[in-house]
Formats: structure tokens, sequence, C-alpha cells
């Protein structure tokens, strides 16, 4: 018979789940800021459009109308000081080019004024989220304030993910997993003025949500509980991005494979279940109209192009498969800025061998899933591309597949689970990740200090000179924050460590499918 202080560890982790979220979600938050307040206002790929989308939205424009002065854009109205972001971009492309190279442009009239954004493609929403400081903050603390606010939003979702993986009947591999999808790149987009950070943030929190509502216990008011939360995290995921509608359908296909078979079928006929579905189908029929109806902008002809072109950029978008894991670990900047071989060493290790051990140790249904969702990360960069390639060539970026590569990895984790690898946390498999987990942490102060070394001195720039007489620093001054940052890492990996000392090594009794919804929620002992 199991241990009674190892069979009550998954009823001690329900009951202070939101604790646990607290925790999380300020851990999380964090380091999201400290991107946000190190990184130069415009200096993340299609800020100031995101800027100008975001502010007008607030001021209430939701509906886009191509801008008369130049039709491949929508038209908005926003002060002065906001519009004008588009000026700043002067460092772009050129990683030499340091960002004093502003002064003198900044413009900061609060006066409004009309100007055009190439996100007025995009829902709504999350412009809505993120831009309503700006009603209230002026110059440049608008963008920072506007920064801070979709952090926030994302981190309580990366939190959610981490509350709910907890409620697993096992989840001490699933929430390394999580760890080790969350990137350097996930916490710097997480901090900027651009959905694709919360792209990644819902996507990890509707996944583990499901997750925990398929494969784990909870019954009545903690299954309202989740179900909420699955519908909160699913509405983000789909008002960021038109392919997050793809993501969506990917995740909810993904949680039902991996469930448990009886519990799935239950949850599709209790209420919480039915209410869940019900209003994530009226979202996402919102969201598709929307994108069904857009504003009709001026651009490129598609080029006329036979199938040689079209399986040459096929090949070609191919074989940079390993390039998009470069830049879903980290590319910084307008795709200028990568990572130091010291993070992209460290992420790349970790991904390689997660992966690799849920293939060999994994048992057929998860292995099934995490070989499906390679294919996903392979073949959609290639489908999406083709799909655009006659009118805008090359257009996909490894960022934009961070959704799938955190779900894919927690499904890694899952597999280890439940192949029951390293029951009991073996010290010494719990040295190796706790090891592992500095180096994470060692790889994202490399990041953040590399970063501001380049718009301090140039990416090659003298790193002496960076230390003593930068030509730029953000406001608060690169060191203090760098020293932050520090601290936050150690505090990261401490809570980590406990996390994977502390996850239950023992299943849980599932509750009866016909009880679901009035059954009190609990975990019992196996025997």
């Amino acid at each position: 018979m199991d241990s009674p202080a190892r069979s009550s560890a998954p009823i001690r982790w329900e009951r202070r789940r939101w604790l646990t979220f607290l925790l999380a979600f300020v851990t999380i938050l964090a380091p999201m800021v400290l991107w946000a307040l190190s990184s130069p206002i415009g200096s993340i790929p299609d800020e100031p459009s995101h800027a100008i989308r975001a502010a007008a939205v607030a001021r209430g424009e939701l509906v886009s109308v191509p801008w008369p002065e130049n039709p491949s854009l929508t038209e908005a109205t926003v002060p002065e000081n906001i519009a004008n972001a588009h000026q700043l971009v002067c460092f772009a492309f050129d990683g030499e080019l340091t960002a004093d190279c502003q002064a003198g442009l900044r413009d900061r009239d609060e006066d409004l004024v009309t100007t055009g954004s190439s996100a007025g493609l995009n829902s709504p929403a999350f412009y809505a989220i993120v831009g309503w400081p700006s009603l209230f903050v002026t110059g440049d603390a608008a963008f920072y304030a506007m920064r801070i606010a979709g952090a926030a939003v994302c981190a309580l979702a990366l939190a959610v993910m981490v509350m709910q993986l907890t409620l697993l009947p096992r989840w001490r591999w699933a929430m390394v997993g999580a760890i080790v999808g969350v990137t350097p790149m996930v916490l710097y987009l997480s901090g900027s003025l651009n959905p694709n950070g919360l792209e990644v943030a819902a996507a990890g929190g509707l996944f583990a949500t499901l997750l925990a509502m398929t494969r784990g216990t909870a019954t009545g008011r903690r299954l309202w509980e989740q179900a909420g939360l699955a519908l909160v995290t699913a509405s983000l995921l789909m008002t960021t991005r038109s392919i997050s509608l793809l993501w969506v359908l990917l995740i909810v296909v993904a949680a039902i494979f991996l469930g448990n078979r009886p519990r799935v079928a239950a949850l599709l006929k209790s209420p919480p279940g039915l209410a869940l579905l019900v209003g994530a189908a009226v979202v996402g029929l919102v969201t598709v109209a929307w994108y069904l109806q857009p504003p009709a902008l001026a651009g490129s002809a598609p080029a006329s192009l036979g199938i040689v072109s079209y399986l040459f950029a096929a090949g070609y978008t191919f074989i940079q498969s390993i390039d998009w894991v470069f830049g879903m670990i980290g590319f910084f900047g307008w795709v200028d800025t990568p990572a130091p071989s010291a993070t992209i060493i460290a992420w790349s290790a970790a991904l390689l061998l997660l992966l690799s051990a849920s293939v060999v140790w994994g048992r057929r249904r998860t292995t099934v899933a995490v070989w499906g969702l390679l294919v996903v990360c392979l073949v959609v960069p290639v489908l999406t591309t083709l799909s655009v390639y006659a009118q805008y060539g090359y257009i996909w970026q490894g960022r934009y597949m961070l959704a799938m590569l955190l779900c894919l990895v927690i499904v890694a984790g899952l597999a280890l689970d439940d192949a029951g690898v390293g029951i009991g946390a073996d010290r010494r498999i719990a040295r190796f990740v706790v090891g592992g987990f500095v180096l994470l942490a060692i790889g994202h102060l490399f990041a953040f200090v590399m970063t501001l070394r380049r718009y301090a001195v140039g990416i090659d720039g003298d790193f002496g000179r960076f230390v003593f007489d930068p030509s730029w620093e953000p406001p608060i001054g690169w060191r203090p924050l760098s020293v932050a940052l520090l601290l936050v890492l150690v505090v990261a990996v401490w809570l980590s460590r406990k996390l994977f000392l502390g996850a239950p090594d023992h299943r849980a009794v599932e509750p009866s499918a016909d009880r679901l919804d009035d059954q009190p929620s609990r975990t019992t002992e196996k025997s």
C-alpha cells in the first residue's frame, strides 16, 4: 500500500492550487516586466503598428478601414506621441546601430492625429487588453505601461498552465516540459506589444487545463472552475492571430486523444463540458466572422508561379526547420539579434533530451502524440508559406510556432510521467534536472544581457564600453535590470526544484463517470 505521505500529495496540491497559481504568476511576470522595461521602444517586430492599433482600439476604433494616405495600412486616430513610433525603429535590421539613434526623433505631443497601422487585420481583443493604459499615461511611459499590461495577462495564462499541471495524477516531467517550453523568446514577446506572446501563453494555459479536465479528477465546482479557465484561455488564444484558430483545434484534439476515455465521454455530456463547448463555439464563430470580412487594403498582386517555384519554396522552408528552433529559443529585435551560443546550447540540449527520452521511454499513446505535434511543427510552416508565397514570399519565423512547441514539450514530459520515469525523484535524476534548470537560467541571463549590449554599443561592440560607457541605456539602467533578473532567476530555479521534488508519484483514482457533476472533488488513495 502507498505511504500516507505520498498518497496525500495530489490532495495537497489540489487544495493549494491558488497559492501555486499566485507564486507562478509573480515569478513569471517579473522577467516579462524586466524585458518590457529594458527593450527600446519599437524594438520588437511590428511593435509601432501594434502600439498604434492598441491605442486606437482603446479609444473605440474597433473596426478597421483603409488609411487614405496609404491604403495598404488601416487608419488609426491616436496621440501623436504614439503615431510617431514608426520613426523610432532607426536601428532595425542593423545590429551595429545602437538605440541612441532615436535621440531627436521623439515627439511627445499628445494631440490626436490620424496615422496607419499594419495590425488592423487582427482581432481587436488583444489590443483592448493592452491599449487601455494609453488613456491614462502619456509620453514614453505609455509604451511601457501597455507592455506591462500585456505581460500581466500573459503571466496569468502561464500561471494557469502551472496550476493546472499540478492537478494531473502525475505531472513531474510535464512540469519540466512546461519550464523548458517557456524559452527566453516567450518571456521577451510577452513583455512587448505583440500578440505572439499572449498566443503562446494562452495556448499553454488552455492545453494544461484541458489535460487536467480529461485526465484529472475534478468534479462539481472545481470542474466548473476548470471549464471557466479553459474558456478564458481559449478565447484569449483565438483572438490573437488568425492561425491561432488552428492551434485551438489541435490542442483540443491532443487533449482528447491523451485523456481518459470514460472521463472524456462523461465531460462531453456534463454541464461544465457543454458550457465550455458552447462558449468556445460562440467566441470562435465571432472570431471567424471577423477574419472573413477584412478591410479592403491595397497590396501587391500575387505573382504567377509554376509548380517548380512552389516545390522550391516548400523544400526551402522545410530545411529551415533548425533555424525555426533557434528562433523559438531567442531571435530578438527585428530578427537582427540572435541569442548567444550559451542560450542556444542550453535550450537545444534540454529540448533534444526531453523529446528523445519521451520517444524512447514513452508509452504508445503519448509517443504518437509527440510525433504528431512534431509533424505539425514541420508541416504548418511549409503549408502557411505556400498559401501566401505568390503574394508575400517567405514570411515564416520561428516565433510563430512557439505555441505548438510549448504543447509539444508538455506532451513529451507527460510521456515520461505515464511511463513512470524517475518515480521517487531519485537524487541523481533530481540533481541532473536541477542542474539543467540552472543552465537554462544562465542561458536566459546571457540572452538578456547580450540583447541589452546590442542596443547599447552594437551587437559586436566592445564589452568594456558596454559596462562603463554605453551609448544607450534603458530608463532604469541595464545594470539594475540585469541584477534584478538574476535574483528572479534564482527564485525561479528554487521554485522549479520544489515543484520537481514535490510532484506526486502515484496515480489517483478517477471519479465515476456517472457522478461527474455532483460528486465532491477529491483524490483517493490507490492501494
